[in-house]
């Protein structure tokens, strides 16, 4: 059974899945065969593969490998796709660290909020290097409108945009007016009362506010997002792509409001505490959930913990790691 389904005469859908979540990679076949994002360490033997084979392709036939941003349920599979193809990895340069040193990128982005929420190192990085794959270096560094040329009527423009991480990145195939987003735009993120993952709150303000003036038809995004309105999909069409925008900026505005509202008391209270108070002050219609109702708890505690910090970075606090500070 393969996870491959067409949404347009020259791209495929193909499904991995990440604990309980889908991941969506996508497949562009031009002179060129391009795949965005390879999901995590399993994915090319477990989805991509059998996908590829489905359509009479396989390994040796893909050409580049373009990855939205360096989180690895999308770059965890790069190493096994290029040993099998010799495909080249194409990633912005603030990611790039992602794929070839992982312990920087565990101690920098992760180990902080792990430790601010109380839970085991040792365990978060078990968890972390297992979906990672092998370390492998960029071939090339993506930057701000760079065209990847796949040949048969296929350039996709590139779009940085800043927020998810830092090196976050769209491919804009603008003659079809598709944007491939990965996780540029989370919208509410997925069912399950999670928030979605945001590490720069004005990078990301600004990456809405453009995106808003692009004359984008269809947005393919990295997971099946829910908008404050609209229910969770992996693709929006037409005027929906304007309404999931508006409600992604919407969402922003509201948590901006709730962190206002307990930031008077960031250094007087542990991380878990403060995450659920912001929380609490958010609509209920969001969906959110306390920190110890979801599962995975470390999805909400990311944008949570940055979005503090960024309030508070005059503060000290407990729960901080000092490197932290210097990032944000």
């Amino acid at each position: 059974m393969t996870t491959l389904k067409r949404v347009h005469p020259q791209v495929e859908q193909i499904r991995s899945q990440f604990n309980d979540v889908s991941v969506e990679l996508y497949l562009i076949r031009g002179e060129r065969n391009i795949i965005i994002d390879t999901g995590i360490n399993q994915s090319p033997q477990k989805d991509i593969f059998p996908s590829l084979k489905s359509i009479g392709l396989t390994f040796s036939e893909i050409d580049l490998i373009l990855n939205t941003h360096g989180h690895f349920d999308h770059t965890g599979g790069n190493a096994a796709v290029k040993d099998a193809s010799g495909a080249k990895i194409f990633i912005h340069k603030d990611d790039a660290p992602f794929l070839y040193n992982r312990d920087l990128c565990f101690e920098l982005y992760f180990a902080p909020v792990i430790k601010a929420m109380g839970g085991d190192l040792q365990t978060g990085k078990a968890a972390f290097t297992e979906m990672a794959g092998s370390e492998t270096v960029a071939d090339q560094q993506l930057e701000e409108g760079m065209i990847i040329d796949g040949g048969a009527g296929i350039e996709l423009r590139v779009v940085c945009l800043p927020g998810h991480t830092l090196g976050s990145v769209g491919f804009f195939w603008e003659k079809e007016g598709i944007l491939f987003s990965g996780d540029s735009v989370m919208g509410l993120h997925i069912e399950g009362g999670k928030f979605p993952i945001i590490f720069d709150i004005p990078a990301y303000t600004k990456s809405l506010q453009r995106l808003q003036e692009m004359p984008i038809n269809f947005l393919l995004c990295g997971h099946p997002y829910r908008g404050l309105r609209l229910p969770p999909f992996f693709i929006r069409q037409g005027r929906e792509v304007r309404q999931y925008l508006r409600e992604c900026q919407e969402f922003l505005e509201r948590l901006d409001e709730a962190v206002d509202k307990v930031k008077r008391d960031l250094s007087e209270k542990g991380f878990m505490q403060l995450a659920d108070e912001v929380i609490a002050q958010l609509p209920k219609e969001m969906g959110f959930k306390p920190m110890t109702q979801v599962e995975r708890p470390l999805y909400s505690a990311h944008t949570i913990f940055f979005i503090l910090c960024q309030h508070g970075k005059e503060k000290c606090f407990k729960w901080i790691h000092p490197l932290q500070l210097y990032i944000i």
